[in-house]
């Protein structure tokens, strides 16, 4: 009796997975088909944005400025070092 269940366990599993994987892959056609509708748009964008975030990068590849990130993450979000 323990085999049946077993085997229709791992039998809705794999149902359950394969309609994961066709609403995924839906997904994945439909944001394809917005890149192909936007592409110049995104390319013109891309253009504008990776320069800028080259510079950010280098700037942030700094290490006092990569040091002091977390300490202006908790500044930021007000919670100080904790005491130990």
């Amino acid at each position: 009796m323990s085999v049946w269940r077993a085997y229709r366990r791992a039998s809705r599993r794999a149902d359950e997975l394969s309609s994961y994987a066709l609403q995924e892959a839906t997904e994945l056609e439909q944001v394809t088909a917005r890149l192909n509708e936007h592409g110049f748009a995104l390319e013109h964008t891309a253009s504008e944005l990776f320069p800028k975030l080259q510079r950010l990068s280098a700037f942030l590849s700094e290490p006092l400025v990569a040091a002091t990130i977390p300490w202006l993450i908790r500044r930021t979000f007000g919670r100080p070092y904790r005491h130990r």
